[in-house]
């Protein structure tokens, strides 16, 4: 259910006009069950939307799902900031040190710079979606 909420407030955003090279991203919305999913060793993603939005921000969406005792990849940091929507399971997330360990419902946000990991603690998988945002200058 949260994931269609979700999907239902990127419906707002924009979709990439076909042979642009930055494209800017139109109004449209996504059904979860139209999406492809891409599949690695511990964790299947399901890219959502990439793209520039009007205001010239670097937009990318998509969906993990994460085994149990898993991390998508070691801490790191980049330039990007990003969000984590946390919708099944328990995962934890460390930011510059400081650890805390989430369930559904929960976000995590990670300002650009700032190291950070997540990992999947809990017993099952966990599901949650990761917003980026890439700032214009960066571009």
């Amino acid at each position: 259910m949260r994931q269609k909420l979700l999907l239902a407030c990127l419906g707002v955003l924009l979709l990439p006009k076909p042979g642009s090279p930055q494209s800017t991203l139109q109004s449209h919305t996504y059904r979860f069950e139209d999406l492809t999913s891409q599949k690695e060793a511990n964790a299947t993603f399901r890219p959502i939307l990439d793209g520039m939005t009007r205001n010239g921000v670097h937009l990318h969406v998509h969906e993990v799902f994460l085994l149990p005792g898993s991390s998508p990849q070691h801490a790191h940091h980049h330039q990007q900031e990003e969000m984590f929507l946390v919708s099944e399971g328990e995962v934890q997330v460390t930011i510059s040190g400081n650890t805390t360990k989430l369930g559904p419902g929960s976000a995590a946000f990670v300002a650009a710079g700032d190291q950070h990991q997540i990992a999947n603690v809990g017993t099952r998988p966990a599901q949650y979606f990761e917003i980026i945002l890439d700032p214009p200058a960066a571009h």
